[in-house]
């Protein structure tokens, strides 16, 4: 039996369930918040987290550029100095060893408002004037925005030719013509002051180079003198370079102390220890030296001679790299030179083993002769002199003279000696020039 119910009875649920469902709304409303919320601050964390990282990496990648830019710079700092000092003859008494250089600022340059750098320059014995040729260490050390670096590399002579190894006869005073003598050189001749002469000769060659008078015929062409000698001292480059032969070592030749009768090379070496590059010199003391009836593959440096007499039969030639066969401050006289080397009539054994002729020819008979030959530089602060030979021929010599006064008696003959300026002697190179040392570019501390 259905009852009925009167509305009156029913509103009271009615409003409990509507709060009922309100209350669920809300809560769930609640939660929609909480949790939008809560993924907002995960995305903003994460935004955050983003832009730190990407600010972190591009400081790391600005300081990197940095750091790679202070480098360059540091490197092209020390072309820079090379370059400098190559074309500053006097850079090693205007600087000074381990001093650093102000700041230079390449801000300008390099597009970048802290771009800048200095240098120092050391030599291994802490003094840069003493020796032109000392190799030298440069350091360069650059700041780059917020990086700084520094980098090290040595400098060598760069061993560019002087300039008078173009010629065939220099001389720092005046050509001497005399007697009828002739010179003949196949590469120019370049006279500081004046060409002279007692009676009449006459000089060919490509070119003669004379800013003084010429008093004698000229076959070839003739321009204006620009002669410069050595600034550094040969005989003491070489003798630093040598091995010393003791004055009193050597035989006495006509009351004079001589290298006479004998074979001089790196192999071989009768008045005392071998050089390996055959190089020896020796202090005369004041006194004469003769060189007579020998054989050298060597180069010979005398200080201090009055004289050195050149006589006899001599077969002489430069060792190795050297160039030179002798190289003095003394007056030097060629004087009687003798047109072949007789082992037989001297008595004397001059292609031993240890220093066979022209490399390969050896034996200990004394059957052989050899032709007198002179192939290499012949280098004088003083004069030097040609007197006649002892058959009338003209003296003959492929090379180099260079010297003072060059004074003529007897016809000379110079043939070109080229090769020097390719492979250049370590005592005429200018030493001005300068390239890096193969394998010494490195890092190192800041200066």
């Amino acid at each position: 039996m259905n009852r009925h119910v009167p509305l009156s009875d029913l509103q009271p649920c009615r409003t409990i369930a509507r709060r009922t469902r309100l209350t669920r709304r809300k809560a769930r409303g609640g939660y929609l918040y909480v949790a939008v919320l809560f993924t907002a601050l995960i995305v903003a964390g994460a935004v955050a987290t983003a832009l730190s990282l990407d600010t972190a990496r591009i400081k790391t990648q600005g300081a990197a550029t940095d750091r790679e830019s202070a480098i360059r710079l540091a490197e092209s700092e020390l072309h820079r100095v090379s370059v400098q000092l190559s074309m500053d003859p006097d850079w090693r008494v205007d600087l000074t060893h381990g001093a650093t250089s102000a700041w230079i600022d390449y801000g300008a340059m390099a597009g970048a408002a802290n771009a800048a750098a200095r240098y120092n320059v050391r030599d291994e014995d802490a003094d840069l004037a003493d020796e032109r040729f000392d190799d030298l260490q440069v350091i360069a050390h650059a700041r780059f925005g917020s990086a700084q670096a520094a980098v090290s590399v040595e400098l060598e002579t760069g061993f560019a030719p002087l300039d008078l190894l173009r010629y065939g006869v220099t001389t720092f005073d005046d050509l001497e013509c005399n007697d009828g003598a002739t010179l003949v050189s196949e590469r120019p001749v370049q006279v500081f002051d004046d060409c002279r002469t007692n009676s009449i000769g006459y000089l060919t060659t490509a070119t003669l180079e004379c800013s003084g008078s010429i008093q004698f015929p000229i076959r070839g062409d003739i321009a204006a003198s620009s002669v410069d000698a050595p600034v550094f001292d040969v005989v003491a480059r070489y003798q630093q370079a040598g091995t010393e032969i003791p004055l009193d070592a050597l035989s006495t030749y006509d009351g004079v102390r001589a290298i006479a009768l004998s074979v001089l090379s790196s192999a071989t070496n009768p008045y005392g220890e071998t050089d390996p590059d055959g190089i020896y010199w020796i202090d005369a003391q004041g006194h004469d030296i003769r060189i007579v009836n020998a054989r050298i593959v060597a180069t010979l440096a005398i200080h201090d001679a009055r004289r050195v007499f050149l006589n006899g039969a001599l077969a002489w030639e430069a060792p190795g790299d050297s160039g030179a066969i002798l190289v003095t401050d003394a007056e030097v006289q060629f004087d009687a030179i003798e047109p072949t080397l007789d082992e037989t009539t001297l008595g004397a054994n001059f292609n031993p083993p240890a220093t066979p002729y022209r490399g390969f020819d050896a034996n200990v008979t004394l059957t052989d002769r050899f032709p007198t030959e002179f192939r290499g530089i012949v280098y004088t602060t003083d004069n030097l002199l040609v007197r006649p030979t002892a058959d009338g021929a003209p003296l003959a010599l492929t090379g180099l003279i260079l010297c003072h006064d060059l004074k003529l008696y007897h016809s000379l003959f110079v043939r070109s000696y080229d090769e020097v300026l390719t492979d250049v002697p370590f005592g005429f190179a200018d030493p001005q020039p300068l390239r890096f040392k193969s394998g010494t570019f490195r890092r190192v501390d800041t200066l």
